[in-house]
Order: C-alpha cells, then sequence, then structure tokens
C-alpha cells in the first residue's frame, strides 16, 4: 500500500482497512478456469500508463517522477480508491470466455465502432490494447476484442465499466471525510454559521476543546458539552444539534460543476458572498483537527439544490439542500436559562418585591453543604428544593428576537455567585406580555416565561425562612 500511494503523490489521509483491501487487489489474479483467457495478470502498480477514449472524452494516467499524473486533475482530488479499482480493471485483464473466433463479424459485437478504447503499458514492457463493443443482453457484460488476439470475448461488466468513465469519475466528491467517530458532537468541534441566510452569525463551541472563558460560560449550565453564542450565550440542545451538524460530516456532491479554479475564479462565481457559510473544526478520531470553510450557492430557484465550495480545494460541487440550509437559532437552544451545579456556586442573591435575600453556599464537605439566608443558617434538603425551582427557569421555545433594553424596574433579580474566579450570572425578570415575564440573562432578551414562576420563587422564600416545603412546580 506504500508504495501505491506514494505513486499516486497525493497528501491523504486513508480510510480503515483499506491497506486490507489494497492488499487483496494487488494479490488478486483472474480465475486460470478453462473458460477464461487472460490478457494482463499484473499487479495494479506494475502500469506504467493508460489512455481510455470514450464518447466522454479521454483519461490519460501517465508517471512521472515515481509518481502517477492524471492528466487535468488536482492530485489532492484523486478519489484513492476509485484509482485503484481503475488501475486493476487495466491490469488484470480477462475474459469469461471466447464467443467468436477467427475474423468475427465486429459490427455484430458493436465493434466496427467501438464504445471504448483502454491502451495500457506496463513496467516490464508489455502493453495491451481492448476495444469495447456493445452490452450482452443477458448477463449485463460487454463483448471486446483485444490487439493481437483473434475473436471476440466476453469481457465482466465490473471491468468494462472502468473503460466508460469520465476522467471526472476519478475525482473525490467528498468535501468532508466520512464520519470516523459515534457522533458528530464529538468531532464537530467549533461551528460558525454565517451568511446571507442568517440575520446573524450563530457559533456552537465546544466545551472540551474550549479555552478557559468558554469553560467558564459553560459553568452556567452545569454538564454542558457545547454552548451556543448569539446575542447571548446558551447549551447547546443535542438532539436539534445533531440534526444539523452531522450532514457536515462525510458531506458528499451530487456532481462536479468545476474543478482546478483559483480562489480568485471561486470567489468570482459569487462564493465571496455566500448565502450561507459553515466555518468548523473536524477531530474526525485522529490527533489533528482540520479546519473547513465550506460555503453554499442557490443553484435553482426551488432551493433544493445548492452549489457547494470547501475553500481552498478549487473545486464546486453540487449538493443536495442539507439539513442545516433550514437552521433555526432558537431550536439549538436549551430551554433553561441557567442550571448551574450547586458545587459550583458560592450564592445566590433573590431580589423581589419580598426583599432582598443573600444566601451563602459553604462547600467545604461537598456532601453536607452549609447554607445561609441573610446569615442564618437554612435547612439543606429544602435550600436544595429550591435551588432546584431557580433552575427549572425556562423559555417555551419562541423567539422574540433580540429585546431593547427594559424600560421598567425587574420584577425580580436572581443572581449567581461562582466559585474560582467566574463572574456572576444575572437573571432579571421585566413584565411583558400578558401573564409573561420577559427574561434578561446578563443583559440580554431573546425570550420570556410565564409569571408563575415569580409567584412561586416568593411563596418558597416564605416557606424556607420558615422551614416549611415548598412546591417547585410552576
Amino acid at each position: 500500500m506504500k508504495r501505491l500511494i506514494q505513486l499516486l503523490t497525493i497528501e491523504i489521509v486513508v480510510v480503515a482497512g483499506l491497506a486490507a483491501v489494497l492488499a487483496a487487489l494487488l494479490l488478486s489474479t483472474p480465475d486460470s478456469g478453462a473458460e477464461h483467457h487472460v490478457f494482463s495478470n499484473h499487479a495494479a502498480t506494475d502500469v506504467a500508463s493508460v489512455q481510455v477514449e470514450n464518447e466522454l472524452g479521454v483519461v490519460s494516467v501517465t508517471t512521472r517522477d515515481g509518481g502517477y499524473i492524471i492528466d487535468g486533475v488536482p492530485a489532492e482530488l484523486v478519489d484513492t480508491s476509485a484509482f485503484i479499482e481503475f488501475l486493476t480493471a487495466c491490469s488484470q485483464v480477462s475474459a469469461q470466455q471466447q464467443v467468436a473466433g477467427g475474423q468475427a463479424d465486429l459490427e455484430q459485437y458493436g465493434l466496427a465502432q467501438p464504445q471504448a478504447q483502454m491502451t495500457a503499458a506496463y513496467t516490464d514492457g508489455e502493453s495491451l490494447t481492448v476495444r469495447l463493443g456493445s452490452q450482452e443482453s443477458i448477463s449485463g457484460d460487454y463483448y471486446c476484442c483485444v490487439e493481437g488476439e483473434n475473436g471476440v470475448y466476453l469481457l465482466p461488466a465490473e471491468y468494462a465499466q472502468w473503460y466508460l468513465i469520465a476522467k471526472e469519475s476519478l475525482i473525490s466528491f467528498r468535501l468532508t471525510p466520512e464520519l470516523a467517530v459515534s457522533s458528530a458532537l464529538s468531532a464537530v468541534q467549533d461551528v460558525t454559521f454565517s451568511g446571507k441566510a442568517l440575520e446573524a452569525p450563530i457559533t456552537i463551541e465546544s466545551v472540551s476543546a474550549g479555552d478557559e472563558e468558554v469553560k467558564q460560560l459553560a459553568r452556567s449550565f452545569g454538564a454542558a458539552t457545547h454552548i451556543v453564542r448569539g446575542a447571548g450565550v446558551y447549551e447547546l440542545d443535542q438532539t436539534y444539534a445533531l440534526t444539523m451538524l452531522t450532514p457536515l460530516c462525510g458531506m458528499t456532491g451530487q456532481s462536479i460543476v468545476s474543478y482546478g479554479l483559483t480562489e480568485e475564479q471561486v470567489d468570482g462565481m459569487g462564493f465571496a458572498d455566500p448565502y450561507l457559510q459553515v466555518e468548523f473544526d473536524y477531530k474526525n478520531g485522529a490527533d489533528t483537527v482540520e479546519h473547513y470553510v465550506l460555503r453554499f450557492l442557490p443553484a435553482v430557484e426551488d432551493g433544493t439544490y445548492f452549489y457547494a465550495n470547501a475553500q481552498g480545494s478549487g473545486v464546486v460541487y453540487l449538493v443536495e439542500r442539507p439539513a442545516f440550509m433550514d437552521l433555526e437559532y432558537e431550536k439549538l437552544l436549551l430551554r433553561w436559562f441557567l442550571s448551574p451545579l450547586l458545587m459550583d456556586v458560592s450564592g445566590v442573591t433573590v431580589e423581589s418585591a419580598a426583599g432582598r435575600h443573600e444566601f451563602q453556599v459553604d462547600n467545604t464537605d461537598a456532601r453536607n453543604p452549609v447554607i445561609t439566608l441573610n446569615g442564618s443558617v437554612v435547612d439543606t434538603d429544602l435550600f436544595r428544593s429550591f435551588f432546584k425551582l431557580l433552575g427549572s427557569a425556562a423559555s417555551d421555545g419562541e423567539y422574540l428576537g433580540v429585546q431593547p433594553e427594559a424600560e421598567t424596574p425587574a420584577v425580580m433579580t436572581i443572581t449567581y455567585h461562582y466559585t474560582d474566579g467566574k463572574a456572576d450570572d444575572v437573571m432579571a425578570l421585566h413584565a411583558g406580555g400578558t401573564r409573561r415575564m420577559n427574561v434578561y440573562v446578563n443583559g440580554v432578551c431573546e425570550f420570556a416565561m410565564k409569571e408563575t414562576f415569580v409567584e412561586r420563587v416568593n411563596q418558597a422564600l416564605s416557606a424556607l425562612q420558615a422551614g416549611e416545603s415548598f412546591d417547585i412546580n410552576w
């Protein structure tokens, strides 16, 4: 395998198991049964040059400086697996049977004007020319004749198909590598959606791969794996995110519009100002992280197909409409506004018409934290229920858009104080629509929730001070 990859002169990561596949290809030989006629029994790496001519054009493969050159196809775009199969079809050539001997009537078999001709030269000095005729109606195989041989033979379709290809068939249609891990959420670390399709950029960031700022922001949501940055910061809804991110993994074009383009040519097609751009880091089961910038332009009026380009590739593909073209920002966000872990907070302050309530949390003994309210110790289990109530503050998912700064005082403000240098989180509830509260988290409001939350928190505060249980459902 190492030798063949060197000959390809392509810097490419080969999928797991290709070594075994290639070994099988290189070691395989045609069946030597009596009905078979072997015309070439070379290894794929013994091919010195190949030229295939058919109605789609010419495919010319030559060697130079120890490597293969496919005329007109940039090396980095070659589909390695397809190229191996192509070389094998040109190096191990045998017919199923002879269907006519001697000076056969070539017209009868479509060989007077063949569909294709394959000419191969091998490193041992031998050569082979095969002409392909019409397809046999029952088996689907093809009639052929071989230069230097008399008669007409039947060539298996699995080999004949490689003599009928266009040059583009040797180009990979993949914009990104196929997913090699269990989930797109593991492979796609950070991603930003932008472009004319969106009102504003949307960024999803991986907590595990993030810097200290990202890790601190994620503490607002407990054990979050990803955060979303829009006007505010939210925890990612993984279920919806999977439908949006999975199409980025192993994205494949339906066809190739153009290749070998310069960046100036690609930008000139409109990709400098794309309808949608997706920029992301891709760690696909390897130690290295690949960075991709995919750009999309509408290809048809009904939006079912798009032109796609991976920046720096020089290729434009036609792709079916991917799911993320219908990305809805609000669906990326979990409904809960703030949901930190109790072990991460040093205190909570609640201000409302009922007064200012300052809770201090001493987590010296994490299993048995000591909680005080305005200096007085309160029951730990009751506070845990109260903390759960505060963390249940959630929207109904209806997106309001980014709201202007509130003009009236907050009906209730809940401030989480943290350990280890994390900045406070402030959730301010202002009167909104009918029986609704507009929720400002760290100064940003995009959602509202039921006003019964305020009533329930005030009731819980009274019960907590009296040492009584309370309802946390609202």
